[in-house]
């Protein structure tokens, strides 16, 4: 019996010295060199003519950069990394309408944190644009990869189910209703665990619901002790949302990861400018907006979303966690004399012949302080009906001293203006027009 008990003793000894401890160990200051390419096909849906038209579109992107881990969480995974994109592009073909993505080369260095739940990206060179946001922010989330395999243990022969909180992040939902993605090894030769992940989840995304399908496989290797490929593909099923229309899209994300010394753009010189905690000056987080012809620039909060643009308007909505609060308009008006500006009749005319728009009740009018910048601001709000439902607008004018104006209206259930509360007043504030900027 003792001997029995012996060798048994020692097959067990030699079984976990030879056991490969299959999960990732991330370090403070590590850096990882990553490439992610993306193929998308799909198609929307939206309204024409009163019917409901499928719209195919196409999008193809790509991004290398290298990455260092600046703070870890308390469960010893990545909360907060610095990239240098090298190459971050996007090619979108929507029904034949083809436009391109690109990150500018002086907000190449970008910061990814993750203090809670959802991730959030800024440059510590300075605003970026709503293109360069989404370039960025909405890729693949890599800061989440070393949670797609189990934290602690041997290879294991069972399946595992992935955590809620990685699923969140990985499919990019704002909140997760339910899932069952769960993670199998297929194989260990050599080193190389090859491991595949299968499941759906259902979850909300820009305020609309989004069922996904996963179907990846990766392999981890044991030299470098990480996830070194992975093939993400995934099957999403989006419904109409306050931003977005509603569309059915099946994508390919292919990702290579391998360890690298610090290169010069991350190391501790490159890096000076980030702040040391989470909290992000304001200027970092805003998004700015530019005219192509040079009429107008905004900087705004990142609750704006574009969501259309014509040669002379932009819209924009309000959104807060899903939430539609308002909507503004900015139209470029015709030029005034320089040190003039559209008279208060002329504008009030303006906002009475709004299409659809009966007032019921008037608010405020007057002037609004407008600081240094040498502008001249009007506001007239108003409570009534704009095509039969009931309304909250103010409407702005804003005149530069050389004459250029643009007018900006601001439409909102009267439920939300607590909601909008001054936040119409700092997108005014944020306008510049030639010869304002500076002043």
């Amino acid at each position: 019996m003792f001997t029995l008990q012996f060798v048994a003793a020692v097959l067990l000894f030699l079984s976990n010295q030879n056991a490969v401890s299959f999960k990732e160990t991330p370090q403070a200051d590590d850096c990882l060199k990553i490439e992610l390419s993306l193929n998308l096909k799909g198609e929307m849906k939206v309204q024409r003519d009163g019917k409901m038209v499928a719209i195919p579109m196409v999008a193809n992107a790509s991004h290398h950069f290298e990455e260092r881990i600046i703070h870890l969480s308390s469960t010893g995974i990545p909360d907060k990394v610095a990239r240098n994109y090298s190459k971050a592009d996007a090619l979108f073909n929507i029904e034949g309408n083809k436009s391109e993505r690109t990150l500018r080369k002086q907000r190449s260095l970008i910061v990814a944190q993750r203090p809670e739940n959802s991730i959030f990206v800024y440059s510590p060179k300075g605003p970026l644009t709503r293109e360069e946001l989404e370039l960025t922010g909405e890729h693949f989330d890599t800061l989440s990869l070393a949670n797609l395999i189990p934290d602690k243990g041997p290879i294991p022969t069972e399946a595992w189910k992935l955590k809620d909180f990685t699923v969140q992040a990985i499919c990019n939902f704002e909140g997760l209703s339910e899932h069952t993605l769960t993670g199998k090894v297929v194989s260990n030769e050599n080193g190389i665990v090859t491991f595949k992940i299968e499941g759906t989840a259902t979850g909300v995304e820009s305020g609309a619901s989004v069922t996904s399908t996963v179907n990846a496989t990766g392999t981890w290797t044991e030299k470098a002790a990480k996830i070194t490929n992975l093939n993400w593909k995934q099957s999403d099923n989006r419904e109409a949302g306050p931003v977005n229309p509603a569309s059915k899209t099946e994508m390919e994300i292919i990702i290579k990861r391998e360890v690298l010394e610090t290169p010069q753009t991350l190391n501790d010189a490159a890096l000076v400018s980030i702040p040391q905690d989470f909290d992000v000056p304001n200027l970092m987080t805003y998004v700015e907006f530019k005219d192509q012809q040079g009429r107008f620039d905004l900087s705004m909060s990142r609750d704006w979303q574009l969501v259309a643009k014509t040669e002379n308007h932009l819209v924009l909505r309000l959104v807060e966690k899903g939430d539609f609060i308002a909507q503004a308009t900015v139209s470029v008006w015709s030029k005034a004399e320089p040190g003039k500006h559209l008279s208060v009749a002329e504008f009030k005319t303006i906002t009475e012949r709004t299409p659809g728009w009966v007032v019921e009740k008037d608010l405020q009018e007057g002037e609004v302080p407008s600081g240094d910048k040498g502008r001249w601001v009007y506001r007239i709000s108003a409570l009534g009906q704009l095509d039969n439902v009931p309304t909250m607008q103010n409407y702005y004018v804003v005149t530069s001293p050389g004459g250029e104006q643009v007018v900006v209206t601001f439409s909102l259930s009267p439920k939300q203006a607590e909601k909008l509360g001054t936040k119409d007043l700092s997108l005014i504030g944020s306008l510049e027009l030639p010869g304002t900027a500076g002043k």
